[in-house]
């Protein structure tokens, strides 16, 4: 089959990968340090390199590097049980072929290795400049697979200058991806500009976005630059991107065409140099459907897309959020820093969060405000979790009302029949399967629609049907 490469200075990961891909009929190499595994590389050529980024000596991403640049297209998997954005944006932009998260979800690593092998990595080693050391503090974190998978999509995103509409509930911190997409390109020294749709009254919002000459309209007594224009060959972020106007999406729509505009009262026209990105709350899909969203302009706008999990579904991400968030609020109030009892997380861990991680920020700062001592108490969170409000968002519905009767008779007509065989696991399978059928059925298939109907997110909907 294929010679793998394992390096990592763990040694008992070592041992044990290194079985589980003899069994799957590879031969396995085995590394304990960068320096071994340029070795190895050098003498034995390997089809394929696991590579740890925490490793005695050189790290894994300065492996990579000196990897790519020998072999540039060698396929290196990079693994780490400390997974950040800038780790996996920083290997993929090294030319890494994916990122894994420990612990290795062995399925997973199989699939991946057969992708690895039946692929060629296309792009070639990026130039890792000084001004790495000069990048701003990366500020999402998460360890879980959720978020993995966003990291791995930043990454891929920063080589490109596509389109992108992010998705994800508010409080998901769309803005925070925008702007890490953006950073991390080569526009990073270009102006990243944010505009909130929503927040500008729809007479002012033209002006805003493309700028006005003197005279043009009443009131307008200087000539203004909008921030397309103030953006230069940046990125401009539109936020609330489902709150445009009709009218204005007609004229987003031809400036992402012709990749130029004019201001109100101007012939000039004026050349679009940034990336557009956009994000919102909303299901643009069901908006088309309904005529409140251009469909030509939501196809243009989703060139790429890029969905955000909520924070329930981000339950293993809980304890490193807190001590991130934490930190920062100690630091911005001048505190010593404190911790969470493990009791204190079990409780956060089991909050359905509608505002997301901005939700638990808040919280947060007002447990660290009632607390005196380096630790605050398991009891404060208690009570400040439940005060706090269970109300659903916007961006989190409950089951809607005309599916609520079909589950009254299905849990009458399952409980009847428990006598026979059934257990309570097997009815409530039983039971939710058949409301999705019916949701699906009354969507005529739209995913997207049926979720919404039954209160899921559509990744969760999309894992109970198999897909």
């Amino acid at each position: 089959m294929a010679k793998v490469l394992i390096a990592d200075d763990e040694n008992a990961i070592c041992l044990a990968f290194k079985q589980f891909l003899e069994i799957q009929g590879h031969e396995a190499l085995i590394a304990a340090n960068g320096l071994q595994a340029v070795e190895i590389c050098l003498k034995s050529s390997p089809d394929l390199v696991f590579l740890d980024v925490q490793m005695p000596g050189i790290s894994g991403l300065e492996t990579l590097a000196l990897l790519r640049e020998a072999h540039p297209s060698l396929p290196v998997i990079i693994m780490t049980a400390y997974g950040t954005v800038s780790t996996a944006i920083e290997a993929l932009q090294l030319g890494a072929f994916d990122y894994v998260g420990k612990p290795l979800d062995l399925p997973q690593i199989n699939q991946l290795i057969e992708h690895a092998l039946n692929s060629q990595l296309i792009s070639e080693a990026s130039d890792m400049s000084s001004e790495k050391a000069t990048l701003e503090p990366i500020q999402l974190v998460g360890q879980g697979k959720e978020m993995q998978a966003v990291f791995r999509q930043i990454g891929l995103l920063t080589t490109n200058d596509m389109s992108v509409l992010i998705n994800g509930e508010t409080g998901t911190g769309k803005e925070l991806v925008a702007h890490n997409i953006h950073q991390f390109s080569e526009r990073r020294d270009q102006p990243f500009i944010a505009i909130n749709c929503a927040a500008i009254p729809e007479n002012l919002l033209e002006s805003e976005l493309f700028g006005h000459e003197k005279g043009a309209f009443t009131g307008a007594e200087q000539r203004k630059i909008g921030k397309f224009e103030a953006a230069e060959a940046g990125t401009i972020f539109l936020d609330e991107i489902a709150e445009l106007p009709l009218s204005l999406q007609t004229k987003l729509l031809r400036v992402l065409q012709e990749r130029c505009f004019e201001p109100i009262g101007s012939h000039r026209s004026v050349p679009l140099q940034a990336r557009v990105i956009s994000a919102t709350n909303l299901d643009l899909e069901l908006l088309t459907a309904e005529g409140r969203f251009r469909q030509d302009l939501y196809f243009r706008l989703k060139m790429a897309h890029l969905e955000i999990p909520p924070l329930r579904c981000r339950q293993e991400d809980i304890g490193i959020l807190c001590k991130y968030l934490l930190k920062r609020a100690c630091i911005e109030l001048g505190r010593p820093l404190v911790t969470l009892p493990e009791e204190a997380l079990h409780c956060l861990r089991n909050q359905p969060w509608p505002g997301n991680v901005r939700e638990l920020e808040h919280l947060l700062k007002r447990a660290l405000l009632e607390t005196r001592g380096q630790q605050i108490p398991a009891t404060t969170i208690q009570l400040l979790c439940e005060d706090n409000p269970k109300i659903e968002t916007a961006g989190t519905p409950v089951i809607e009302e005309e599916l609520r009767s079909t589950m009254r008779q299905l849990l009458e007509q399952q409980m009847a029949s428990a006598a026979a065989n059934s257990t309570f696991h097997q009815i409530i399978q039983k039971i939710e399967q058949i409301l999705i059928e019916e949701a699906l059925t009354k969507t005529s298939g739209n995913q997207l629609a049926a979720s919404k109907m039954l209160g899921l997110h559509r990744t969760t909907l999309r894992k109970k049907i198999g897909l």
